[in-house]
């Protein structure tokens, strides 16, 4: 039976699912690399992985990381919507022959929400239901899409404070909020009403990523709330449960 450190897994993370994924696994004895897309993500990840490795601050391929590492196991905990991402790793696991785990947020459904497609779709909807403002939580990447079709007299965008300059490159400084975490009902309730915003356009992040809060908060200001869905793509070995996940993977290589 090999030693659970001599095992080497790679967490692709980005996420907080993926930070906690990598804590766990080091608690459970393996040797962890991660993976963020970001300096920023690497400094919350060092704490809770052997090494980390920003994809901002590297040239190196994931096939490179692999090889480099003597990688056993890839772990994909990356956003729900970084599809490329997804898929370049299930191809590397491929030509490597090692395995490929998805961790992904559990899906939650709700009656009084419209779901859209894509952010074009959302913008269009948000145009054709919407009186007021439309308050705009769909990450800076999306961003410009949405101020293409809506323009930048209705739109309020919350952003990261690290993705602010971007934003001002495309809406006026009093329709940015630079702000970082997960929110509460009443905070999102509070920005809705104050900014006079009757829609609210964001993606099925999950409960981890407050989708729950954003809808509850909608809820109480009156506002419609519009989801762009998760892309669909067919994992080889999918989890919603972390404990789940961990208890296969500790299975699987004992073995």
């Amino acid at each position: 039976m090999r030693h659970l450190k001599d095992i080497r897994v790679l967490v692709m993370g980005g996420t907080r699912d993926g930070v906690e994924i990598s804590k766990r696994l080091r608690e459970i004895g393996f040797f962890t690399v991660t993976t963020t897309k970001t300096d920023y993500g690497s400094k919350l990840a060092e704490k809770y992985s052997d090494i980390v490795i920003s994809r901002e601050d590297t040239d190196k391929t994931l096939k490179d990381i692999v090889g480099e590492y003597n990688i056993s196991l890839i772990i994909d905990a990356t956003h729900p919507f970084a599809v490329k991402a997804s898929q370049r790793a299930i191809e590397v696991s491929r030509e490597c022959n090692i395995p490929y785990i998805r961790y992904e947020r559990p899906r939650k459904r709700y009656r009084d929400v419209i779901y859209v497609r894509d952010f074009q779709e959302a913008s269009k909807k948000a145009l054709e239901i919407g009186e007021k403002n439309i308050l705009y939580l769909g990450g800076i990447k999306n961003l410009k899409t949405v101020v293409d079709i809506v323009g930048e007299e209705k739109l309020i965008a919350r952003v990261l404070p690290t993705s602010v300059p971007q934003a001002l490159k495309l809406l006026p400084p009093k329709h940015v909020i630079g702000m970082e975490g997960v929110f509460s009902k009443d905070l999102n309730k509070c920005i809705l009403l104050d900014y006079n915003c009757d829609i609210l356009i964001t993606k099925d992040s999950g409960d981890r990523g407050g989708l729950n809060e954003k809808v509850l908060g909608a809820r109480e200001a009156g506002a419609k709330v519009i989801v762009v869905e998760r892309p669909k793509l067919e994992y080889p070995l999918l989890f919603h449960s972390i404990q789940d996940l961990l208890k296969y993977v500790k299975q699987f290589c004992i073995k």
